[in-house]
Formats: structure tokens, C-alpha cells, sequence
């Protein structure tokens, strides 16, 4: 992914109709202490209790929920997965295989977005964790010796239904479904990936008048037909909108979108490192 420039350009898709994400100049505030980042569950918390407190938050959610059910592909039980950290939050190598002694690369302990590297396990063999990768080509991934990550449990996974355009959050111990909300998906165009992806940026806008809403969720996958967005590689994000009429089509750059009331929701549920399943 390329970098971001000074004035903090986002290398996300928008979901707004008729708004080129690339050359848009969008801002995003700096998070708080920026230079010196904070660990990712404190950043969090600060950022959680600070929406929770602004106006912005809508009364309940129900009327803008839905219930219907997900296609069966999407109810298939996913394998609970596995949140890794740098032990020393530096940058990590990586590597092709188990034991292997070389690295393949050595991912940054900051990315773009001032976010704090995390990563989700896919498969595990000895000491060593199998990790998905947050960099082209989607799906991608490679391998990482447990001595050298601290390992965490996610608490929910997201899962994303493009035919049924619905999102909702399970909860990983029992498969309660917490939440479930319609979506805005990609333009045929520019369709939304499918795959496993994980939440990889957290980030407040300047409000709900904000193409992204008032909160993104920016993720590990990215887009298939745009290689860049803004300044940076095209990943795809999940967040609100300005466009409300946009809840339910298929009209954005790649990024699943949500109503602004529920982006906030979404916020206690979705930390760094959660898993996402976006299914055709």
C-alpha cells in the first residue's frame, strides 16, 4: 500500500455516488498522540468513549435493523481465529513457510492510517502462526513464529452478505447474532471483494456530513479494480455515509457502507484484529 501524505489523505474507497475517491483530497483529524502511537485497545477505548459521548449517536437502532436470514454459505461456521501483536509492538518479519529462516518481508509497526500493526491467524503448525496478510493480492499469506507475537482471541467476527446486502455481528463463543443491518455495496462496476479480511484501522471523520460517515472501519482487503485511492493502495473500508439513499444498492467504489447510527454501534464490536467475512 502506498504511503499517506502529510495532510492525511485516505487511501480508502468512497461510498458516495458520482465521488471519485482518487484526487479527492478528504481529510481525516489526527489521532490523538499520532507521533507517538498508543496501544491499539487504548486508542480504542478513548475513541469509543469519545463517539459514545458526541451528539452524533442516534437513539435505538431498531428501525433501521433488519432480520432477514443470511444465505446458508454465509451460515457456515467459521474456525475461531487468532488476533496477533508484535511482542515489542516494532515491525515483523514474516516468512514463506514454517522454520523457514529467511523472511519474506517485514511489515511496518505503523501503517498509513497511524494504526498499530495486528494481524489474524488463519492456520497454526508447532510454534508457528499462519497469518493473513494485509497487502495484495487479497487472501494472501504468510508465517510468523509464536515467540515473537503476543496472541489474543477475538470476541466477534462480522460477517457480510453481498447478495442479501445485510452485515451482521456473531458472536464467536455461542453464534448469537448481536447485530444485523442493511448494507450499500459496490457498483458493478467496482465490485466489493469477497473473502476473510480483518479490521485493520480505526478512524473518526469530521461528522456525519463526512462521505464515510461519522466512523470507518478500514479493512485488510482490497479493491480489485481500483489500484489506488487517494494516495495510498485501494483498500476497502466499512463505514457510514452522507448518502442515506445509498443503504441498500450497489452504487460505491468497493466499500460496504452502513446508516451513520449504526457505524457507531458497530464501534464496542469491532477492535483491531476482528475478523470479517464478506460472502458473494
Amino acid at each position: 500500500m502506498g504511503g499517506r501524505d502529510r495532510a492525511g489523505r485516505l487511501p480508502l474507497c468512497l461510498a458516495a455516488v458520482g465521488i471519485s475517491a482518487i484526487g479527492a483530497g478528504l481529510l481525516v483529524p489526527a489521532v490523538a498522540n499520532a507521533s507517538s502511537p498508543q496501544p491499539a485497545t487504548q486508542r480504542e477505548h478513548q475513541i469509543s468513549e469519545r463517539r459514545v459521548s458526541e451528539r452524533q449517536v442516534a437513539p435505538a437502532l431498531s428501525a433501521q435493523l433488519v432480520r432477514s436470514p443470511l444465505p446458508s454459505d454465509l451460515r457456515a461456521t467459521v474456525e475461531i481465529q487468532r488476533i496477533l501483536v508484535p511482542v515489542d509492538g516494532g515491525d515483523l518479519a514474516v516468512y514463506p513457510a514454517p522454520d523457514a529462516t529467511e523472511a519474506s518481508q517485514v511489515l511496518p509497526a505503523i501503517n498509513e492510517l497511524d494504526s498499530p500493526l495486528v494481524l489474524l491467524t488463519t492456520a497454526a503448525v508447532g510454534d508457528w502462526y499462519q497469518v493473513l496478510l494485509p497487502t495484495r493480492p487479497n487472501g494472501a499469506t504468510a508465517w510468523v513464529p509464536a515467540s515473537a507475537v503476543t496472541v489474543s482471541v477475538p470476541q466477534h467476527r462480522l460477517e457480510v452478505s453481498l447478495s442479501s446486502r445485510e452485515l451482521r455481528v456473531v458472536a464467536i463463543a455461542d453464534g448469537a447474532v448481536v447485530m444485523t443491518s442493511p448494507i450499500g455495496i459496490g457498483a458493478p462496476s467496482s465490485p466489493t471483494p469477497s473473502g476473510l479480511f480483518f479490521v485493520r484501522d480505526h478512524f473518526p471523520t469530521e461528522g456525519a456530513g463526512h462521505p464515510y460517515g461519522p466512523f470507518a472501519f478500514g479493512l485488510s482487503g482490497h479493491s480489485d479494480v481500483h489500484m489506488q485511492f487517494g494516495t495510498g493502495d485501494g483498500r476497502i473500508a466499512i463505514h457510514g455515509t452522507n448518502q442515506p439513499s445509498s443503504i441498500g444498492a450497489a452504487v460505491s467504489n468497493g466499500c460496504p457502507h452502513v446508516p451513520n447510527d449504526v457505524v457507531l454501534a458497530l464501534i464496542p464490536y469491532l477492535p483491531l484484529g476482528t475478523p470479517v467475512l464478506i460472502a458473494p
